[in-house]
């Protein structure tokens, strides 16, 4: 788990459950923040993140600005779990775990 080796402590990734739950359970907005595109997902209680479409990494290179990749902690075979949006798409896939995608901490 990349956020538990990092950051220790309680953190760490999100399991391709809980991702499946906030692509169901939550409200997604695509919007800028701070210049940046991406979702900001609001919850059934109120509380929000932002999500940022930072694409992801093929080898040294950046593909797809504005395309959001998303680890879970959730492995599948040679593959691994994670979410994958775009403006108005929003899925739970699996993608192989070589890519270069974006981490999101979580913790209890």
């Amino acid at each position: 788990d990349a956020a538990r080796a990092k950051w220790g402590g309680s953190w760490r990734m999100p399991t391709k459950e809980e991702l499946e739950e906030l692509k169901e359970n939550c409200r997604w907005e695509w919007t800028t923040q701070n210049g940046v595109k991406g979702y900001k997902v609001t919850g059934p209680n109120g509380n929000s993140i932002f999500l940022p479409a930072a694409g992801y990494r093929y080898g040294t290179s950046l593909i797809n600005d504005g395309y959001g990749r998303f680890w879970s902690s959730t492995p599948n075979d040679y593959y691994a779990y994670g979410l994958d949006f775009s403006n108005g798409c929003e899925c739970v896939y699996y993608g192989g775990r070589s890519s270069g995608q974006t981490v999101r901490p979580i913790t209890e």
